[in-house]
């Protein structure tokens, strides 16, 4: 654990390092989450109703935020450091350090959520405090199963974005890789849209992805909203598709380590 958390500090340096570009990743994506309370509040208005599919304006207004934070705990940059680094060959270093691959990326990637979830957390914070009269605040009991979830999703999220920077190996290119995993991540996830609000049938199919446990569901959480499963099967549901994720990776790198030759010098 110790080298974890060496690591871990060494990637929070390393993005603290090019100032300007660090708080431009920090403070970026809150542009997206003024766009999307203008955009429900827009649709709120036309609806007329009080509600849309059973979920209130003061209901939605809660959720964005809160499905904001989880979605942009890892920045474009981060979440591409890894196979960037796999195209222009620069990935040997990891594979000869006396550290696992997998630990490497984590560590790296942990070290990102921790800066961006410290600004994230803090912002929402501050905009639930100066105008708490527009949202549901969480209950004590809510927020204590809230945080198991939030880190086992922030887990699957890491998982998973490491899974799919492993398919580069396998491509010539990786910025279509990425653009996939954010199209699926951010749909299917709940980061757009509320898996509650999709047609029943494709929330069913949603349910049967790991994409909703990472967003959704901890949203759902926090908000004592319905969850597809009770909340203990859920935490399991999440374990899950880590241990999923965990298994991909280790038949993909075993694949990569067999075909890989790094030549010294």
């Amino acid at each position: 654990m110790k080298k974890f958390f060496t690591l871990t500090g060494i990637s929070i340096q390393k993005l603290m390092y090019y100032k300007t570009s660090f708080f431009l990743n920090l403070l970026t994506p809150f542009l997206t989450l003024a766009g999307q309370f203008l955009l429900w509040n827009a649709l709120y208005g036309l609806q007329g109703a009080g509600s849309i599919r059973g979920m209130t304006r003061q209901e939605m207004f809660t959720y964005v935020p809160i499905a904001f934070v989880l979605n942009n705990l890892l920045s474009w940059t981060t979440e591409n450091a890894l196979s960037r680094e796999i195209r222009n060959g620069t990935v040997v270093a990891r594979c000869i350090r006396p550290v696992s691959f997998l630990s490497q990326a984590v560590a790296e990637m942990t070290g990102a959520v921790i800066t961006q979830g410290a600004v994230n957390f803090t912002a929402v914070a501050l905009l639930f405090g100066l105008f708490h009269e527009n949202f549901q605040l969480p209950g004590s009991g809510a927020v204590a199963a809230f945080v198991p979830s939030l880190i086992l999703s922030v887990l699957l999220r890491i998982l998973l974005v490491e899974v799919f920077s492993l398919l580069c190996f396998f491509t010539t290119g990786h910025l279509g890789i990425s653009w996939t995993r954010i199209a699926l991540c951010d749909f299917f996830s709940g980061a757009l849209i509320p898996v509650s609000l999709f047609p029943g049938w494709l929330a069913r199919i949603t349910y049967l992805t790991p994409f909703p446990y990472m967003v959704q569901v901890p949203a759902a959480v926090l908000l004592g909203k319905e969850l597809p499963a009770g909340l203990l099967q859920t935490f399991f549901l999440q374990i899950f598709w880590i241990g999923v994720f965990l298994f991909v990776h280790w038949r993909l790198f075993r694949r990569i380590r067999y075909n890989m030759n790094i030549a010294g010098g």
